[in-house]
């Protein structure tokens, strides 16, 4: 680990910002999208995090854990008998409580940035427990836990209030169509499909 070149990765967050997010998410993302991408899962984002605002942070976690090692190596002790597992143990929590607050005040930075409400709203919504779950279990065929493309990229629409591409404007019952309305009308099927596929 090097101090300082936090510079130095910001060919890497080009290629994921303007590369690697739309590919995914099949268009281009915002600053803001940015800013909740980098959020951990179980906080609303898709834990994709910025290395070029990570990589000090990382380092002054890094050089705190381990700087009773780091101490052993500088003396050359020959043995480990100076070596603190509890002082180690206690930095870690230390640096877990650290990033866990600085989280807590970028969903706030992120809440308060935000003019559309439905963003906020999306976000509250992701973080109640097991909303995520879905982007960290393993896609396993066989059990059904495969996405295709555009599966993934409709999920994630509805994940984050998005509109949905290719949908009529106006429902086969009369009514303004929307993704809530699709998911309640008793005209369109899904209730049916739904209700067989448990």
């Amino acid at each position: 680990t090097i101090p300082g070149i936090s510079e130095l990765f910001g060919p890497l967050e080009n290629a994921l910002r303007h590369s690697f997010l739309p590919a995914i998410v099949g268009r281009q993302v915002s600053d803001l999208e940015r800013k909740v991408f980098t959020l951990p899962v179980r906080l609303g984002g898709l834990g994709i995090s910025n290395p070029v605002e990570g990589s000090n942070l990382e380092f002054q976690a890094s050089v705190k854990i381990t700087e009773n090692l780091r101490k052993l190596i500088i003396d050359q002790e020959l043995t480990l008998d100076g070596f603190q597992a509890g002082t180690v143990a206690e930095a870690t929590r230390d640096c877990l409580k650290d990033k866990e607050v600085r989280m807590m005040r970028k969903i706030s930075e992120i809440v308060s940035d935000s003019s559309v409400g439905s963003l906020k709203r999306s976000i509250t919504l992701a973080q109640e427990k097991g909303a995520g779950v879905w982007l960290t279990v393993l896609p396993i065929g066989s059990l059904g836990w495969v996405l295709n493309k555009e599966e993934f990229r409709d999920a994630l629409r509805l994940k984050y209030g998005w509109q949905i591409p290719n949908i009529p404007a106006v429902c086969v019952c009369g009514k303004k169509n929307s993704v809530d309305h699709t998911l309640i009308c008793k005209n369109g099927g899904y209730l049916i499909f739904r209700h067989n596929k448990v």
